[in-house]
């Protein structure tokens, strides 16, 4: 009974659970209406940018700037500073906000009709006193939501009694439309981002020069005998090849060079086709994924690469290749493996390789056995593009 009460005064409230979730929820929409409104003001702006409204830069009075009920005045002031800043960033546009405090003051007339509280900008003999000012225009921008979609309208007037309408025009995106959160100081349209964007793949090339280092490791004979190979530290460069500019299929050709002081040294070349696995083309805002097949030829010498014999290695020869030059081995490997691009610069990769004409090596063991092939080697890669 006891534990049954302290359960139920330790569960969540479930009404309270309704409320947090709903806030979650209220502050998610709101996020992304702020978003998509501030899209639309980008939208609009270089609409402004590409086809000026005024030939030459023009003082405007931001006179008004609604949204849709319910979110409040924070969001108002929201747009107020974003329009601001892309118009400042923007000068092609020829849009000048201008300050004009008697347009937004409220004005109080009183008279045998009545008394009449109002804007400034809605008054007209307010709008008689600011017409031969600095600010000639006024903008009024209105954000509402229609159903699933956020529409923008604005209009620029003539600062005269009657207000006339000089400018106009409407803008509408889905509430489910990601937003382009574009850079303010370099507007552009969603078409120009996407040229943009593939000018930048073009202008890559499809030739890249890659700079690799590469460890590979033996995997330990699995009987008592047998000594594996020590791991082998390679420096590769050659040349990346894409088969289209988009770079879903490369193939690259390699050499490498191995050297460790009275160990080893090494020659190999290496010739490998990737395949994109991620996305249709190469992505210069995500990490890309490449899956690779390929083929070694490798030759060695020094005393540490005795293992390589097919006769298993004792204390004896290790000596004996110590005491001499060693002895030389020359051998092909087929790999697979993964690779990981990130900004198309640096790479990181993963393979398992397979010797051939060692399959028979009393020295090696093997990491796993895929496709009835015992792989011994593993080996990781960092990669540099240049």
């Amino acid at each position: 009974m006891i534990a049954w009460l302290a359960m139920a005064l330790a569960a969540p409230d479930p009404q309270a659970v309704q409320e947090a979730e709903l806030d979650r929820v209220r502050g998610e929409i709101a996020n992304q209406v702020q978003l998509a409104a501030f899209d639309l003001v980008d939208e609009l702006a270089v609409g402004w940018i590409r086809d000026p409204v005024f030939e030459t830069p023009t003082p405007v009075v931001l006179a008004d700037v609604t949204v849709p009920v319910g979110l409040g005045t924070g969001l108002e002031a929201q747009i107020e500073n974003h329009l601001a800043g892309v118009l400042t960033h923007n000068p092609a546009s020829n849009m000048q906000l201008v300050h004009c405090p008697q347009c937004t003051a409220v004005v109080v007339h009183s008279g045998p009709e009545g008394t009449v509280v109002s804007r400034g900008i809605d008054d007209p003999e307010t709008l008689e006193k600011v017409g031969g000012a600095s600010g000639k225009h006024a903008l009024f921008v209105d954000i509402e939501a229609e159903g699933a979609w956020l529409v923008l309208r604005a209009r620029i007037t003539r600062l005269t009694p009657d207000l006339p309408i000089v400018w106009s025009h409407t803008v509408a995106t889905s509430a489910s439309t990601p937003a382009l959160l574009r850079e303010s100081s370099n507007l552009k349209t969603a078409e120009q981002a996407r040229e943009e964007y593939i000018q930048t793949l073009r202008g890559r090339g499809r030739v890249t020069v890659p700079v690799r280092a590469v460890v590979r490791t033996y995997a330990r004979p699995t009987g008592q005998q047998g000594v594996a190979p020590p791991p082998f530290i390679w420096l590769q460069s050659g040349a990346e090849v894409g088969f289209t500019e988009t770079k879903a299929w490369t193939t690259s050709l390699l050499l490498g060079y191995s050297f460790i002081p009275e160990a080893y040294q090494g020659l190999m070349l290496q010739s490998r086709m990737s395949r994109l696995l991620t996305g249709r083309s190469r992505s210069l805002t995500r990490p890309d994924l490449y899956g690779f097949v390929g083929g070694a030829l490798i030759t060695v010498w020094g005393p540490a690469t005795t293992p390589f014999q097919l006769d298993a290695v004792g204390a004896d020869e290790i000596i004996a290749a110590f005491l001499g030059q060693g002895p030389r081995y020359t051998f092909g490997a087929i790999h697979f493996g993964l690779d990981l691009r990130l900004g198309n610069r640096i790479g990181i990769s993963a393979f398992l390789e397979h010797e051939p004409s060692l399959r028979r090596s009393n020295n090696l063991g093997a990491y796993t056995r895929l496709l009835g092939t015992d792989w011994d080697s593993f080996g990781t890669e960092v990669t540099v593009c240049f």
